[in-house]
Parts: structure tokens; C-alpha cells; sequence
């Protein structure tokens, strides 16, 4: 077992006493994760539909195939256009709000903020549902409320463009509460002497959020922007909800897609090779984004 900080601290008895109390935990975890990932990587290189019985020949072409696939292609667009939008949409207004939250003379800011909060309570699912009521397009509270004030009532769901939009501001709804509980904890952690700095120099509110703000914030803000990536390239729940990749395919995610060629044309060859692609693109996002971030802290 590797030697931790925590274990180096401890009498060499006392180490070896933790070690195998620490062990039992580690070696299932290991078990947990690595067995299934390593069966996937073996299925992943097999020719094996479900409805044809057992699994068939090693079949290296898996990867090829699914690369060339327009239908993953296409799947990969609206993934990036979801993941792209959301993230910075959430970072933005999480950031402003938090700013805001942030001064202390706003009264009732502790009741703002939990209520700001409510939406990171709830699960994807939950929000699904509950938005997929509200946007119903005969029984819906929101397209009753437009034809109230003589706007066209849009069926939100049925159309390419719509549809896709409305994903992206269900999933901000829910996601910016994580992005504001993120970045006012980075704010409430800067040290007042940097301001009080600033204010003796004369500068201006701008200055201050400029000079100082900001580049202070940086590595929270990419943390933040590093969770929230990895979590919109992996949507899954909100689009098998609402749309179920529809209307046509103009919705459909990768994490969706490979579901679709899973459970529904139970290939598993297939996709398993493409869960490893999907999860290959989000670590080579990952270590870009924390090289950007060690070298915004240098």
C-alpha cells in the first residue's frame, strides 16, 4: 500500500495496525470499480449482441466502427453544444450570483442563498419529471402563463431547436446551485488585507473585482469549470426525461446513445467501446483543464 502523509505521522506499530484496518476497504473499492471496468475493456473488443447469445469473436474493428458512426457523431455535436452552453452559462450566473451573496450588507442574504440551493437537492430525475410538467404544452403552468399575456405557446419538446434549448436551461436551473456553493466558499476564503490594499491605492470596484477578484478566484472558478465539464459530458438523465434523445435524433447525447445501443440493440461490443471513447475524451479534457489550472496558479 502506498505511504500516505496520514500513515507517515503514525508509530511504525500504529502504521502497520492502520494499514490492515485500511486494506479490507481498499481492496473492495478496488474490486468494485476495477472488475467492471476491465470486463468492459474485454467486451469492448468482442463481436457480442445480446439477442445472438453468447459472445463472439475478438473483434478489433469495434472502435473503428463506432468512430465512423454518424449517428455517434452526431450525438457527439450535441454533447459538445450542451456541454459548452451550460458550463458557461452556470459559471457565469453562478459567479455573479455568488458576487452578490457574497456582500454582507444584503439583508436575508442566508435565506437567498438557501433558496438558490433547493434545486442541488434535488435529483436529475425529479427535475425532469417536475420541468416536463411544467412544460406541457396543454397543461403546462409556463405555456399558460405566455397565452395570458397573448405569446404564442411553443411545444417545447417537439421541436429540434426548442428541445435542445430547453435541456440547456433545465440543466443550468439545476446545475448553477453547485457553482454558486463552489465559488462563494472560494469567496468567503480571500483574505481581506489584498482589498484593504486596494482600497488604500484608490482603486475602483472594478479595480478590485479585476485585480484582484479574479485572479484570485481562478482556480476555484476551473475546479468548478472541471466538475461541472465532466459532469455535462456524461448528461444522461435530463435528455432520457424530456426528449428521449428526440425529437429524432436532434438531442441525443453520447452517454444516451450508448444506452440506446445497449439496452435497445443490445450491442454490447459496441457499447462498451464507446463508453471507453466517451470516458478516454473526458480525461484527456480533465489533465488540459488541470494544466491550465497548475499553470494559472504558477
Amino acid at each position: 500500500m502506498v505511504k500516505t502523509p496520514l500513515f507517515k505521522s503514525l508509530p511504525s506499530r500504529d502504521r502497520t495496525a492502520a494499514k490492515k484496518l485500511v486494506a479490507p476497504a481498499v481492496i473492495g473499492i478496488w474490486i468494485v470499480i476495477l472488475f467492471p471496468l476491465l470486463y468492459a475493456l474485454y467486451v469492448s473488443f468482442h463481436d457480442w449482441i445480446l439477442s445472438q447469445g453468447k459472445i463472439g469473436e475478438v473483434n478489433f474493428s469495434n472502435y473503428i466502427t463506432v468512430l465512423k458512426d454518424p449517428l455517434l457523431l452526431n450525438a457527439a455535436k450535441n454533447t459538445i453544444l450542451l456541454t459548452v452552453s451550460v458550463v458557461v452559462l452556470e459559471i457565469a450566473i453562478g459567479f455573479g450570483l455568488a458576487l452578490l451573496l457574497n456582500n454582507k450588507r444584503i439583508r436575508l442574504r442566508n435565506l437567498y442563498l438557501f433558496i438558490l440551493l433547493v434545486p442541488m437537492l434535488m435529483p436529475p430525475i425529479t427535475v425532469g419529471l417536475i420541468w416536463r410538467l411544467l412544460l406541457h404544452p396543454d397543461l403546462g403552468i409556463i405555456n399558460y402563463m405566455l397565452s395570458l399575456v397573448g405569446l404564442p405557446q411553443p411545444i417545447w419538446l417537439a421541436d429540434p431547436v426548442l428541445a435542445m434549448i430547453t435541456i440547456i436551461i433545465v440543466d443550468v436551473w439545476h446545475e448553477t446551485s453547485f457553482i454558486i456553493l463552489v465559488l462563494l466558499a472560494g469567496l468567503t476564503s480571500l483574505p481581506d488585507e489584498m482589498y484593504e490594499a486596494a482600497m488604500i491605492d484608490g482603486a475602483s470596484a472594478w479595480q478590485k473585482f479585476k485585480f484582484v477578484t479574479l485572479p484570485l478566484m481562478a482556480p476555484t472558478i476551473l475546479v468548478a469549470t472541471i466538475i461541472r465539464m465532466i459532469a455535462a459530458l456524461k448528461t444522461y438523465d435530463l435528455v432520457y426525461i424530456l426528449t428521449r434523445g428526440g425529437p429524432g435524433i436532434s438531442t441525443e447525447t453520447i452517454s444516451y446513445y450508448i444506452y440506446k445501443v445497449f439496452f435497445v440493440f443490445l450491442d454490447m461490443g459496441k457499447s462498451s467501446a464507446m463508453a471507453f471513447i466517451l470516458l478516454a475524451i473526458i480525461i484527456l479534457m480533465t489533465l488540459i483543464l488541470m494544466r491550465v489550472m497548475r499553470t494559472a496558479e504558477q
